[in-house]
């Protein structure tokens, strides 16, 4: 079985989504609310506060025990010791504090040594991307939409449909028609099934004004791949690879892409744990990374 593949697990990616996003909470739950009496007396930061790094991970992580940092082993050891028993359906979990690793585990069957999907934590790189091409001048976000495929004849064109915008996509208010018809995705399945993915979601009909009703649209996160494809002539994984992965030293990626060589930008994206928690560092540090602005302070207080 290959890396891409042996996280599937049986696991859909909306699970493997919520999944993410509890770690994500239990990671900022650990740095906000858990006890600093502890904390390194060094000066570097006061409570409340985001430490200022004294190096980056570029190379690798450093480790630390949790006491070193401020936290109690025994309440992180306490977590640690629920995860299993609850049956709770994780692979990894990774607890990073003063930007060392005071905790990584890993459970069966991952160990941690092959790439792990994302899933739709994907969709955060993704528009991470598109507001690093936004701070580079290949694009705006108010761009519409449809003027990145002037070429293409596009159905169900209407004034809304006109009106979406590169920020709509990102926010997932385009008012497009998806994933309201019953069951999990349809319009990702559908656009899947479909011969030309772009011209899909072109020709999805606009049901609200943009930017007025929040709809979840993997099919909008695939389009954000096509415009960042459309507007700097690269696909998305070489652009993030120059302006993202290999500044913070993620080497080794897996990001399927369509026949025609765009990235999936709505998931899919493989990394090791190690590399996933570099891009939560970097929005840490407010799009810094040892002392060069990857994305804009701007763009990571407005998401």
């Amino acid at each position: 079985m290959s890396n891409a593949t042996r996280h599937k697990a049986g696991l859909s990616p909306v699970r493997l989504f919520l999944i993410v996003f509890v770690l994500i909470a239990i990671v900022f739950l650990a740095y906000f609310l858990w006890p600093r009496g502890n904390e390194p007396t060094d000066g570097r930061h006061s409570p409340g506060t985001v430490p200022q790094a004294d190096y980056w991970p570029t190379n690798g992580w450093q480790d630390a025990s949790p006491e070193s940092q401020g936290l109690d082993s025994t309440k992180v050891a306490t977590i640690l010791n629920t995860i299993k028993p609850n049956g709770t359906p994780m692979h990894s979990w990774m607890v990073i504090r003063n930007g060392r690793i005071v905790l990584e585990a890993y459970f069966y069957p991952y160990d941690g040594t092959s790439l792990h999907d994302m899933a739709s934590a994907t969709k955060s790189i993704t528009t991470t991307l598109i507001g690093i091409a936004a701070d580079k001048g290949y694009l705006d976000l108010d761009d519409t939409m449809v003027s990145f495929f002037p070429d293409r004849t596009i159905t169900n064109r209407n004034e809304w449909k006109e009106q979406i915008t590169v920020r709509d996509l990102v926010t997932m208010s385009s008012g497009l028609h998806c994933d309201d018809k019953g069951g999990e995705e349809w319009t990702q399945e559908e656009m899947r099934a479909s011969d030309d993915w772009v011209q899909f979601v072109l020709d999805l009909e606009a049901i609200h004004e943009p930017s007025t009703v929040f709809g979840y649209c993997s099919p909008g996160s695939y389009m954000l791949s096509a415009i960042l494809t459309q507007a700097t002539g690269v696909s998305e994984l070489a652009f993030a690879q120059e302006y993202l992965f290999g500044p913070l030293g993620i080497e080794e990626v897996y990001w399927p892409a369509d026949s025609t060589g765009i990235n999936y930008g709505w998931g899919d994206l493989a990394m090791y744990p190690q590399d996933a928690a570099k891009i939560g560092y970097l929005w840490l540090n407010k799009g810094i990374w040892d002392g060069q602005q990857i994305v804009s302070r701007e763009w990571v207080r407005m998401r």
